[in-house]
């Protein structure tokens, strides 16, 4: 009874770091990376809404933020264009059901933290014009937005 569900119910997974495994590979690697690698997985779950987060490492922080930001958020659309026949980088509600209608599974960028942004609240705009529809001022560790659920309340 649960798995069938599971089939009929549109499975959303809202925090998968796919994308920084995809991009950690070289560019012309992405979108076979990603169809080798996990939309098998993602298929075999029975995802059909997948949240990429843009997640910096610390080895980029702070300097390399916005640069690996730009090229996670690159990666993603690499991955859509490259498997145009799985999957839709999608940018809102109504694109969502389209994707979902043509049984490709629906991907969203979201930014975990802003570690690329900062206090430059300006930029969340350029963000969303590069596709981002979610974000988060904080995660685990401290920005310059907000202390995260690692941090001592402060």
């Amino acid at each position: 009874m649960s798995l069938d569900l599971h089939r009929r119910a549109v499975v959303a997974d809202t925090h998968n770091d796919l994308l920084m495994a995809v991009a950690a590979r070289p560019p012309e690697r992405w979108a076979p990376f990603f169809a080798e690698q996990w939309l098998p997985q993602l298929r075999e779950g029975g995802v059909r809404l997948q949240v990429l987060p843009v997640f910096i490492d610390d080895a980029f922080r702070p300097e390399g933020s916005l640069r690996q930001t730009l090229r996670m958020i690159e990666c993603a659309h690499v991955i859509a264009e490259g498997n145009a026949d799985a999957v839709a980088l999608c940018l809102d509600a109504a694109q969502i059901d389209a994707a979902l209608a043509e049984d490709k599974i629906a991907l969203v960028l979201a930014m975990e933290s802003m570690p690329g942004i900062d206090a430059s609240v300006e930029l969340i705009p350029t963000m969303h014009r590069l596709g981002v529809r979610v974000a988060s001022i904080a995660h685990w560790g401290r920005t310059p937005l907000a202390d995260g659920s690692g941090e001592d309340a402060t």
